[in-house]
């Protein structure tokens, strides 16, 4: 209630009209000819975001039209010319008359346009990678993610800190998949990408269920016209996989209009040795050892278009129209496994083969329409927004196990296969107000979330090619969720000092039904998440920074849904519907120096974290995989970033963290109650950009990552590492682009190795997947290039929880 009230009398408080004038202007060169599709840039006069932009006409002429009273400044540029900058006051109609662009004689004489310097601004639990118009706007976006500060890519997994950030486009939830989200960053060109934020302590501006956020900024649309672009990649691994995509913008003084259709399809390779040491019921002995060679060959294509479409309805209002569909219609993974049985001296007493068949197709389909509404001209806000999401997944599994003595003799056959279905109904409302206040800005919103999700699975025992119901092993599961937020957020800059504080509260009903196992998960609670930072800029060289943050984690749907995917019939997947929400502090203090080395000590603390646990079951002889609540999580860390540009043809940074990670959980198969699973580390990364032609249309990148040991659930991983090469080609007047490179180059990502070893439990896993891999791709752009995109995607929080997020 009180957040109602508080924005009616915002609007109140704060609605105004003012009379909008026009601005016009004819651009020339020193020979007084006019000079066509030059771009003027209209910023306020302490902003550097332009509020308005166009391009002159082939007589040279421009008008900016709708454009309120006040002071402004503008920015008059065109290749081979220097940048205009002027200040200007609007009080009525104003025409500028005939302004001159010098030439630039040194781009002229040499042919060279120099591209800026990627650069970092690190805030109090927030770093800002700007890279546009940069040597590294090249490629595409997931090229960009893997060198940029703080972010560590292997494979489709993007994490920070050690987990899966809340991906977010221009301020928005991403609704896809991790696999979605990756293919999506593969087909957005690099060129269209503002700058990457890496927040480690979120506002209470964002969701509380948004741990640590990745936003990715896309350049503003501002020049009228059309431009388009088309892209194709090639990568062969184990196998050869292909990617075919294209986007298409259209702005005039209403309406942008942005479209892109990307098509993938994949042949995967992934192998796994497994062993096993099975207890007796001293937890002591050795029953027997089980070790497993598992292959699994994975066929997919996926479908993925985006529709944005931003109409100004006038100066002070705007409606936009976000549409992104994902269909995956057929996906299939052959696997197959042979296991040997040993008893504990090591003799072989039988083997087994697996074969297990998966077939599967989802649809996720995602609407959003935005409000905005512009409270008078001192900078206050209203925005409206509601969500919808449709996600339709339906899988088949068929899996036969032979059983054979050692020498070859048949024993038995056991088959089976289950058919499941998962359908989620998400809709999200919220609604957001920004106001000036005392020099600094006031934010505050609500928002409710309702997701309904129903899943089905049928399992069918399969005996002599007699089929038969199994009504144990069936099951219905129908999970529903309302979450009402509201929030409240204050941030002022002053001088020296940055200041933000906030507070976010969230109530949360849940209900879960299984038909086997009745009501299983009925929550109803209310928490706080205080957010507060504080920056200090004693001069230009010194800076210090102290932040505080918390946030929720909710389980993911298809973690509580307690069906099971099989590997083997020994060996599966389950989900758990008791999971808990995990709770997670952080603190940040952080040092800069000269805007070039960042140095920041990191504290995590979450209660009741959620993951993956695996356990042994000695008597049946059974791996287990389920989702489980850690009694606890917790890491400590120092890092060091280093950025620079070390010569002109070479951009440098390099990042370190030293780390201290431990969780302890329940033993579920053990006498022991709990088990704290902790490990000392060292995380590297590096990246270089190399200009390898004086225009930088030929550039080279060059990134290498290390990982010590870390833990994850029960697990014990111990180095990975990997180092990429790419080369960039850019021609016919910077239209196209070839684009060579290689991941992985000495494929020392293959066999990384995991291990639960304590108490009555000892298994591991030796992982050899598709890590190398040579990529070459082409783009070529039409239209006109000056043009930035409103490419944006549809982002909340709840989708984000969909299977294989």
């Amino acid at each position: 209630m009180k957040g109602i009230l508080f924005f009616l009398f915002a609007l109140q408080a704060s609605w105004g009209i003012a009379q909008d004038f026009t601005i016009g202007g004819r651009i020339t060169d020193s020979n007084r000819n006019p000079i066509s599709f030059a771009n003027i840039l209209l910023y306020k006069e302490d902003s550097e975001t332009p509020l308005k932009g166009v391009s002159t006409a082939d007589d040279g002429t421009f008008s900016i039209e709708k454009v309120p009273s006040g002071n402004y400044k503008y920015s008059i540029s065109y290749l081979g010319f220097d940048t205009l900058n002027a200040p200007i006051v609007v009080a009525g109609n104003l025409d500028l008359g005939d302004l001159i662009l010098k030439e630039n004689t040194q781009a002229l004489d040499e042919t060279v346009v120099t591209a800026k310097l990627p650069t970092i601004k690190k805030t109090v639990g927030k770093l800002v990678f700007n890279v546009e118009n940069t040597s590294l706007s090249v490629g595409n976006t997931m090229d960009l993610l893997k060198k940029t500060p703080g972010i560590v890519v292997v494979g489709e997994g993007i994490q920070i800190k050690f987990s899966s950030p809340t991906v977010y486009i221009n301020g928005k939830r991403v609704y896809l998949s991790q696999s979605e989200i990756v293919s999506l960053l593969e087909n957005t060109d690099a060129a269209n990408i503002k700058s990457i934020e890496v927040i480690t302590n979120p506002s209470a501006k964002f969701d509380a269920d948004s741990g640590t956020v990745l936003n990715i900024v896309t350049s503003k649309a501002i020049s009228i016209g059309y431009k388009g672009s088309v892209n194709s990649t090639f990568t062969q691994g184990v196998y050869p996989k292909y990617n075919f995509g294209t986007s298409h913008f259209y702005k005039n003084n209403w309406l942008n209009l942005y479209g892109s259709y990307n098509y993938n399809t994949k042949k995967e390779y992934k192998s796994d040795f497994n062993y096993i040491r099975f207890f007796e019921v001293d937890e002591v002995s050795t029953k027997s050892i089980w070790e497993t060679d598992f292959n699994r060959t994975t066929n997919s294509e996926n479908h993925n278009a985006n529709v944005v479409m931003d109409f100004t309805l006038d100066e002070k209002n705007s409606l936009s129209f976000t549409s992104n569909i994902s269909i995956s219609p057929e996906v299939t993974f052959d696997n197959t496994g042979f296991a040997s049985i040993y008893n504990p001296q090591r003799q072989l007493d039988s083997v087994f083969t697996t074969l297990s068949d998966v077939i599967f197709n989802k649809e996720n389909l995602t609407f959003n329409l935005d409000y905005t509404r512009q409270l008078g001209n001192e900078g206050a806000q209203f925005t409206a927004a509601a969500n919808y999401i449709y996600y339709n997944h339906n899988q088949n599994q068929n899996v036969i196990t032979d059983y054979f003595l050692p020498d070859n003799t048949f024993l038995r056959n056991n088959s089976f296969y289950t058919e499941s279905h998962q359908q989620s109904n998400i809709f999200t409302s919220q609604a957001d107000i920004s106001v000036p206040l005392w020099g600094g800005t006031l934010e505050s919103g609500l928002k409710f979330s309702n997701i309904d999700t129903d899943s089905k699975l049928d399992f069918f025992d399969v005996d002599s090619n007699v089929t038969s119901f199994n009504n144990l092993l069936s099951d219905d599961f129908n999970y529903k969720e309302n979450v009402y937020a509201e929030y409240i957020n204050y941030e002022k800059e002053w001088e020296k000092w940055t200041v933000i504080a906030g507070l976010r509260g969230e109530y949360t009903d849940i209900d879960a039904f299984s038909r086997v196992l009745g009501e299983v998960n009925t929550q109803q609670y209310f928490w706080l998440f205080p957010s507060a930072s504080i920056y200090h800029n004693f001069n230009e060289n010194n800076g210090l920074g102290l932040s505080y943050n918390r946030s929720i984690t909710r389980p993911r749907y298809q973690s509580l849904n307690p069906f099971r995917y099989f590997i083997t019939e020994n060996n599966f997947f389950g989900g758990n519907p008791n999971l808990q929400p995990a709770i997670t502090d952080r603190i940040t203090l952080s040092y800069d120096y000269k805007s070039k080395w960042f140095f920041s000590l990191y504290y995590e603390n979450i209660d009741n974290a959620l993951g993956l646990l695996t356990f042994q079951d000695n008597e049946n002889s059974i791996l287990r995989t389920v989702d489980a609540n850690l009694i606890k999580e917790y890491q400590y860390s120092f890092d060091i970033l280093f950025y620079d540009s070390l010569y002109k043809w070479w951009w440098f940074q390099i990042a370190t963290s030293t780390y201290y990670l431990a969780n302890e959980f329940s033993a579920l198969e053990s006498s022991q109650e709990s088990y704290k699973n902790d490990t000392f580390g060292q995380y590297l990364q590096m990246a270089s950009n190399f200009a390898l032609s004086k225009d930088r249309s030929f550039t080279a990148d060059l990134s290498g990552m290390y990982i010590s040991n870390f833990v994850t659930g029960n697990r014990y991983f111990k180095n990975q590492s990997s180092i990429n090469i790419s080369f960039r080609k850019e021609f016919w007047d910077k239209r196209a682009s070839l684009t060579v490179g290689v991941d992985d180059i000495f494929n020392t990502l293959d066999d990384v190795a995991s291990v639960a070893q304590y108490y009555n439990q000892d298994n591991r896993f030796l992982v050899d997947a598709e890590n190398r891999l040579f990529r070459i791709g082409f783009r070529y752009n039409f239209g006109n290039a000056r043009l930035r995109d409103n490419n944006k995607q549809i982002q909340t929080d709840e989708g984000n929880r969909l299977q294989g997020n």
